[in-house]
């Protein structure tokens, strides 16, 4: 199950965006409705939590959201609720930076190179068909199948006496880790910010490229590594560049895992508050 911290995170990103209230003004013991939510506002709250976590929200459980706190624990202590077959709730989806886009391009690219090589084994196949009978047909009409070649005859000159010489193999060469490689690179645009205030962290993998997929980690005193809700991925040269912002005050640092290699950056540390 997700921590609170997460949940109060994504929560305060939601109703910043629905209803335009203050990042600070969402604690735990504040009432929705103060915050600007009705009725409406609040089952797309409860829709848009439900899709970053991959939960579902009953009904029941939407009609008891009276807090932010009401709504923390209808995550982190879910029900196991499943929706019906037939629900009456459209989902709604906000524009959120935490799960990473598909770049459209590639995903077109990708689809068109897949559809181009079925059609090239499709094609293939018609074509080895047609071939195998066609010249099946042609050698029986012309009756090479039954023609008996003469064998052929052993050679009468003597073999050659003349010595080989075996070439000796050449020494094989490793490789070794080059230690003039570049290092991951990191840092941020603000080295403070207020609760709910928008920075921007960049770098570089130089040894990766362009493409790898990296994951966005957050740290706080006395804690692990932790996954922030953020993915981006790299550009050429290895270049990334992402948005993000929290409302969790204090000295928090924050780093970039490559999710392939676990080759992970720098810590850069931004005081939030």
């Amino acid at each position: 199950m997700p921590s609170p911290s997460s949940v109060h995170e994504q929560l305060t990103d939601i109703l910043v965006r629905l209803v335009g209230c203050p990042a600070d003004a969402v604690v735990p013991e504040a009432i929705l409705k103060e915050l600007g939510t009705d009725s409406l506002t609040i089952v797309e709250l409860a829709d848009e939590l439900g899709r970053r976590f991959d939960l579902y929200l009953s009904d029941d459980t939407v009609d008891s959201l009276v807090t932010v706190q009401d709504a923390i624990d209808a995550i982190v202590d879910h029900d196991g609720s499943t929706p019906p077959a037939r629900s009456g709730r459209v989902p709604t989806t906000l524009e959120s930076p935490a799960p990473p886009v598909r770049d459209e391009e590639q995903v077109r690219r990708r689809r068109l190179a897949e559809r181009l090589v079925f059609w090239f084994v499709v094609v293939g196949a018609v074509l080895g068909a047609v071939l195998g009978f066609g010249g099946s047909a042609l050698v029986e009409a012309t009756g090479l199948g039954s023609v008996n070649l003469a064998p052929i005859s052993n050679p009468t000159t003597a073999p050659s006496t003349t010595p080989t010489t075996t070439p000796e193999p050449e020494p094989t060469q490793t490789s070794e880790p080059n230690p003039d490689e570049p290092e991951p690179t990191i840092r941020a645009s603000k080295s403070q910010v207020a609760p709910g205030e928008r920075f921007v962290i960049e770098g570089a993998f130089p040894a990766v490229g362009a493409g790898a997929e990296l994951q966005v980690q957050v740290k706080d005193d006395g804690s692990d590594w932790d996954d922030f809700p953020i993915e981006t991925t790299t550009k050429g040269g290895g270049r990334f560049k992402t948005e993000l912002y929290t409302s969790r005050s204090g000295d928090r640092q924050f780093r970039l895992l490559n999710k392939k290699t676990d080759e992970a950056t720098p810590a850069v540390t931004v005081q939030i508050g």
